[in-house]
């Protein structure tokens, strides 16, 4: 995915661009009312490696590829721990004479997803140079 983008601040190596966002259903329709059309735009931080300045355009150049596996891993992965936690605590406490057992196996499974939160954010911080490999820019030419 290549978007335009202005420079807006340069700090520690990196710049932040500033790019506009599409909306989510792809079309601009006058009639509806769900506000997504409207133009949004967010800050993408970006290693400068093109030595560019404040208020350069530049070509911002995302790996999409990457980009959807980290969203399977920060949303799919959790899901699926919470699936797994609660249908595993239903299994045992089903067999026990625990009243409200179902509800028990939820809170578990919460328990579960959040621990997996835990460790995404840790190993975000770990490798998060890694990232750096995602985005890309080159300056614009018109």
């Amino acid at each position: 995915m290549e978007k335009l983008g202005i420079v807006k601040s340069i700090v520690d190596g990196y710049m932040y661009v500033e790019v506009s966002r599409e909306s989510p259903c792809g079309v601009s329709c006058a009639s509806c009312h769900a506000a997504c059309a409207e133009s949004k735009t967010e800050i993408v931080k970006v290693n400068n490696l093109i030595d560019a300045k404040e208020g350069d355009v530049v070509e911002v150049h995302i790996n999409s590829r990457n980009v959807l596996g980290y969203f399977l891993l920060v949303y799919g992965l959790p899901l699926l721990f919470l699936f797994i936690g609660t249908c595993i605590s239903y299994y045992f406490l089903s067999k026990t004479n625990l009243k409200n057992y179902d509800v028990y196996s939820f809170l578990i499974g919460l328990v579960f997803m959040l621990t997996v939160y835990k460790f995404i954010s840790l190993y975000d911080k770990k490798h998060m140079s890694v990232r750096d490999n995602y985005v890309s820019a080159r300056k614009y030419r018109a």
